[in-house]
């Protein structure tokens, strides 16, 4: 099955009921498995599984992330695996990373899954894992039926990915003076709600957190230059609304298949090993109302990435939410908002 819907709209909810469904809780190993882009994705997905699950007393989850044992994740609990005498897991519903989930395949680490008794795969976040410069239409498409031929797909149109509960807007400057003005105004009569800014780079970001604070203007950073702990901490303030506003990069942390050596298609390999993901693609902090893009996403053409812009402004609005979006763009960057437009109708 092949399934695209606008952000926010209940695909993890979906795609976990439909794994509590397919399990047979009398028998103990990994049995549906699902690859997210990030650990913190990874994480967040099992803790909403475990509270679907909570009245399965016989069912358990498995999160494949480095450095698993005692790091707390998002519901606070600490993390221990089950495993048999041959140091397969036993829970029956495996979440985790890439790179990790291809050390347990291989069996050498710590924990082993068998992937010939896995019963239901699922790719979450699928356009960002797999795509190079393509679009969804294409290379996504191609990929996944490589997996599964004639598959059953719900896709929707491309001029109702937009999410019509978030207002967008625009505003062009001359330089950065003009636009680092601009954000503290924002900053200054933002009072409800949260808002994430989003940079292209984590120099940039560095810069823009360390000059919003100096100027008096309270703002945290999250980006793939904090370790483990640090993110999680950050994300989970920010959830809690410890803090209102967070910048953050474009290009983040993921668990890459660089060392996947041997047992995966060449091809299929490179295409899951490219793609550097923002650290918040995913995540729902049902609290964000406005998200800003300090710089606006590109490729490496320097065309518009819609996908990238999608993913971001998605984490406003979301579960049927108002949110509002808006681009910061130089004057020589115009042409990007026109490329939006134009793909988008």
């Amino acid at each position: 099955m092949i399934a695209q819907s606008q952000s926010g709209t209940g695909k993890t909810a979906t795609f976990l009921l439909a794994m509590l469904s397919r399990i047979s809780t009398d028998v103990h190993y990994c049995q549906c498995l699902c690859m997210a882009p990030t650990r913190e994705l990874a994480l967040q997905i099992e803790s909403v599984g475990r509270q679907m699950a909570q009245f399965m007393t016989e069912v358990s989850f498995a999160t494949a992330v480095r450095s698993p044992r005692g790091i707390i994740d998002f519901m606070n609990y600490f993390v221990f695996f089950k495993v048999d005498s041959n140091g397969y897991v036993t829970d029956q519903i495996v979440i985790g990373t890439p790179g990790t989930i291809a050390n347990w395949f291989r069996g050498t680490g710590e924990y082993r899954i068998d992937p010939s008794k896995v019963v239901m795969f699922v790719l979450d976040e699928a356009d960002i894992m797999i795509e190079e410069e393509a679009t969804y239409e294409d290379s996504i498409i191609d990929f996944a039926h490589e997996f599964v031929p004639n598959p059953i797909e719900f896709r929707v149109k491309r001029t109702q990915l937009p999410l019509k509960n978030i207002k967008q807007f625009y505003m062009c400057f001359n330089d950065w003076i003009e636009k680092y003005q601009a954000l503290k105004d924002i900053y200054g009569g933002f009072e409800v709600g949260q808002a994430i800014i989003f940079c292209a780079t984590r120099q940039e970001a560095s810069w823009l957190d360390g000059k919003m604070n100096l100027d008096g203007h309270k703002v945290y950073i999250l980006s793939g230059d904090l370790d483990v702990s640090q993110r999680e901490k950050v994300i989970e303030d920010f959830r809690s609304s410890n803090f209102r506003v967070l910048i953050t990069t474009n290009k983040g942390f993921c668990e890459y298949y660089s060392n996947f050596n041997g047992g995966v298609n060449e091809s299929i390999k490179t295409r899951l090993c490219y793609v550097p993901v923002s650290i918040m693609n995913g995540l729902d902090i049902p609290q964000v109302n406005l998200i800003i893009n300090w710089n606006m996403p590109t490729t490496r053409t320097g065309n518009a990435d819609w996908e990238t812009y999608l993913h971001r402004i998605g984490r406003s609005g979301r579960f049927g939410k108002e949110g509002i979006a808006v681009n910061f763009v130089v004057n020589e960057e115009m042409y990007l908002l026109k490329e939006l437009e134009s793909h988008f109708g």
